[in-house]
């Protein structure tokens, strides 16, 4: 008997520590073993905020999905949605999303929000099913050997500030499309609560002008797929801010001997970041590589 005759919504079930082994099989065939979930799992399980859940079949779980609720109890963050490869096709990610929407209702949070891919036509269709829509989408490239990148911006240096210190420029200069932090593919309100939790991982610069806010950008490494990833995030007023905020995160890559770079900015910016010599694209680049955030109210 095939799986979709026998499965029902009773199949679904909050993780327990004791489903970690099954966790790291699915994790094995993600992003070529490089998935995060396995190094969050167990900060998951500890986690109130979290919640977790997996369907169960033979006594293993084979698919799996997390709610997370952020923003001071406003947003149910909804995030590593998986399935193991030997069960996909068969309607599980579709009821665990469903799934994931009931359990944030009867939190009950404001919003469900989560990011992907502008070119994963899978989850922007999974999206759309349970009524999530497209809230703005954000440039990403991605680029190997930062030390090997010889081209620097010579313009307005820039500052680094804290979360306290900024924050109400930062709102002031509208740089925030919705008032949301983008970082690592997450995003959060830009409330004082929200960017001290993006300070505790990330740090940030700007550039003035008259003590005016003209640009922003924040920058952390973490480990990615071949090594020590740099990964940033640019907000500008004009293409100027965003070649000085590259092009110092371009440096700082080189600096803490990270392998790759890995960015988000507006899209806006997508041709001038095109016109560095420099820049390797990919054939779809600028539609694969890129993300949009994805919003409910409920």
């Amino acid at each position: 008997m095939a799986l979709m005759q026998v499965f029902s919504m009773n199949d679904i079930r909050p993780l327990r520590e004791s489903d970690k082994e099954d966790i790291i099989e699915i994790a094995r065939h993600i992003w070529e073993g490089h998935d995060y979930v396995p190094y969050f799992f167990d900060a998951w399980m500890k986690d109130m905020d979290s919640h977790p859940v997996g369907i169960e079949y033979n006594g293993h779980i084979i698919a799996l999905a997390n709610l997370r609720v952020i923003d001071d109890g406003r947003t149910g963050w909804m995030e590593a949605l998986r399935v193991h490869p030997s069960h996909r096709g068969k309607g599980l990610a579709a009821a665990l999303t469903k799934h994931v929407v009931q359990l944030a209702e009867s939190i009950p949070v404001e919003r469900i929000r989560y990011t992907t891919a502008v070119g994963n036509e899978t989850s922007l269709h999974l999206a759309k099913t349970v009524g999530m829509k497209r809230k703005f989408n954000l440039a990403v490239h991605w680029q190997e050997n930062p030390a090997e990148i010889s081209w620097r911006s010579l313009g307005q240096p820039l500052l680094e500030v804290t979360a306290p210190d900024v924050y109400h420029d930062l709102i002031d200069a509208k740089l925030l499309p919705f008032n949301i932090i983008i970082y690592d593919w997450k995003a959060l309100d830009a409330t004082p609560e929200g960017l001290s939790k993006v300070g505790s991982i990330a740090q940030f610069w700007v550039q003035k002008q008259v003590d005016k806010i003209t640009s922003f950008s924040l920058g952390y490494a973490r480990d990615g797929k071949s090594g020590l990833e740099w990964g940033f995030t640019i907000y500008a007023k004009d293409a100027a801010g965003f070649l000085n905020h590259l092009s110092h995160h371009v440096d700082l890559a080189s600096e803490t001997g990270c392998t790759t770079i890995f960015g988000a900015f507006e899209t806006d910016y997508l041709e001038t970041l095109y016109s560095l010599d420099w820049v390797k694209l990919d054939e779809d680049e600028d539609e694969e590589m890129a993300l949009t955030l994805l919003e409910r109210v409920l």
